[in-house]
């Protein structure tokens, strides 16, 4: 229930507290007072929209709260992980507010934390039912409809609506479970060219740093011819029998000795020379290494530049600059492609628990569906008894329900309803058939029966009773009265028969000062108010015999 609202800065409305009863409280003010623009204020507070060059006032912030009491039985459907309850007892109050900066940013809070707009939209459209002439109405949207039908089906509906949401949830998950199963494996657009790729690096069978060692190979083999002349002539140098290293590093290993025996110490000179023949050696054994490696196949060179190529070519094509880096890339490949063929079975097993939800929900939604169904006969009965004491007799109405191509969380159908208001009118669509005091006197009888049997906590209604007079004013007045005892009732009027009924009674004033109009609403106390009620019977000018009246008339519906 709606316990309080609060709005400052917000177009003519500079400030305002207002408590707000339980019961019916009904809203007057001349024409062009402002009755709209407190309408606009607390719809910007339940998540509607926030142009600030319409509603702000420049160099200021638009705020708007309005503060709700609900129930322990509703917390549960509200909660949200986003924000907190402010509890006390079996209640909890709900502060939605909404700030509309001048530069024109929004922002929206639950109970003073930040929220999406869609989070404060979810809650409020739980909390306050607005309808104005300017609304589609019930009859335009499905889960209004299907609200309706509830209200009038078999008790087995509410059983039947938590399994649907139930088999909904399931199927929604394994959808879910299904998409990322297709991203991972999505990874793989063409598993044959990818196994392609993985074989063709496999049966390459690079080893590290084979590209350096080919290079190295190639430069050699491409020398050889010079490089054997070379190594032969060091060869040469060396063994020659007379001037050769090794004969010469003989030759002074000998002299060495020679003047060791002649008596002079000298162990240096035979050690160096001993040294300088062993590294002569050491020397021969390296050119003849150099000759020995040597490839004698004539073909070497031309396998290794085939070789060589074929590496080459695996490194661009992969834009590698290595073999380590293109042992990585197409190990992961190798792994991508293990899980993509793994996958397979993990798909299929998917797919089967998409389609097996799919059956069940949409059984689920077959069930609830023939059990709304139930309730569209005794609707549309209620419905033509509610018009007849409002001057419409011979009303029709029809639900009709179609499959929908998909299913949805509404549901595996959608509803429609056709309406008559005329005898021999062919029933059509409600909202091409209903003149709009035709219309407005049928939403007040379907509102009224969802604040019976649906528990709308908090109804607001713009003007629901245009092209609306005489008795069939009292009559819908009477109705807005007795829908307050089961909802918090509110209804911006221009009839006296409905401003006599509130139990609360606001009136929306306009006024100059400065230069600068305002527009205020006030509680009118018990004397004021036939007052209020002789200017709406009156047209404006409030006569001793338009007083008199005003008291008549509220005086009979005490």
């Amino acid at each position: 229930m709606l316990q309080r609202l609060h709005i400052a800065k917000f177009a003519l409305i500079d400030h305002l507290d207002l408590e707000v009863g339980p019961g019916f409280t009904v809203v007057t003010g001349e024409t062009g007072a402002g009755k709209s623009i407190f309408l606009g204020a607390l719809q910007l507070a339940l998540g509607g929209r926030a142009e600030f060059s319409q509603i702000g006032q420049p160099g200021h912030k638009c705020v708007v709260e309005a503060e709700f009491r609900v129930p322990q039985g509703r917390q549960s459907e509200l909660s949200s992980t986003d924000w907190d309850w402010w509890s006390e007892d079996d209640t909890a109050t709900l502060l939605l507010r909404r700030e509309v900066l001048p530069g024109g940013r929004s922002r929206a809070f639950i109970n003073d934390s930040p929220v999406r707009l869609d989070e404060l939209k979810r809650i409020s459209t739980s909390l306050v039912d607005i309808h104005s002439q300017r609304d589609e109405g019930l009859w335009a949207r499905n889960e209004g409809i299907v609200l309706l039908l509830e209200a009038f089906a078999k008790p087995d509906v509410d059983a039947l609506r938590a399994q649907y949401a139930a088999a909904w949830l399931a199927y929604r998950e394994a959808q879910q479970r299904s998409a990322e199963l297709e991203a991972d494996l999505g990874h793989v657009t063409d598993p044959e060219y990818l196994k392609f790729v993985v074989e063709e690096w496999q049966a390459l069978r690079i080893q590290p740093n084979e590209v350096a060692a080919l290079r190295a190979q190639l430069s050699v083999l491409g020398n050889a011819h010079e490089l054997g002349e070379v190594s032969t002539q060091a060869l040469s140098a060396i063994d020659r029998e007379d001037l050769g290293l090794e004969a010469q590093a003989a030759e002074l290993r000998r002299l060495a000795e020679r003047v060791q025996r002649l008596g002079r110490p000298s162990d240096d000179l035979v050690a160096v020379s001993y040294s300088l023949e062993e590294n002569v050696r050491t020397l021969r054994d390296a050119w003849t290494d150099v000759l020995d490696g040597m490839d004698s196949d004539p073909a070497a060179l031309e396998r290794a530049e085939a070789r060589f190529a074929e590496l080459d070519r695996i490194l661009r094509k992969h834009q590698c600059a290595d073999e380590a880096e293109l042992d990585e890339k197409m190990s992961e490949l190798d792994r991508r492609l293990q899980r993509w063929s793994d996958g397979q079975a993990l798909r299929a097993q998917a797919q089967a628990q998409v389609a097996q939800a799919l059956s069940d929900v949409t059984a689920a939604g077959e069930r609830w569906n023939t059990a709304l169904m139930t309730g569209a006969a005794p609707l549309a009965k209620a419905v033509a008894e509610g018009l007849q004491g409002l001057a419409m007799p011979s009303t029709q109405l029809e639900v009709t329900s179609e499959r929908r191509a998909q299913p949805s969380a509404n549901g595996c159908f959608s509803y429609r309803l056709a309406f008559s208001a005329n005898p021999g009118q062919a029933l059509q669509d409600l909202s091409k058939v209903a003149s709009g005091g035709e219309r407005s006197r049928l939403m007040l009888v379907l509102k009224r029966y969802l604040a019976q049997k649906q528990g709308l906590s908090t109804v607001l209604f713009d003007e629901i009773d245009t092209g609306v007079s005489g008795g069939t004013a009292t009559k819908m007045a009477q109705m807005l009265r007795a829908m307050a005892q089961d909802a918090q009732v509110i209804a911006i009027t221009h009839l006296p028969q409905v401003a006599a009924l509130g139990a609360q009674h606001w009136v929306v004033e306009k006024s100059v000062s400065g230069g600068t109009s305002q527009t205020v609403l006030r509680t009118l106390e018990s004397r004021e108010r036939p007052a209020e009620v002789a200017r709406l019977l009156s047209d404006g000018s409030v006569s001793d015999l338009a007083l008199a009246q005003a008291e008549a008339l509220m005086a009979t519906t005490q």
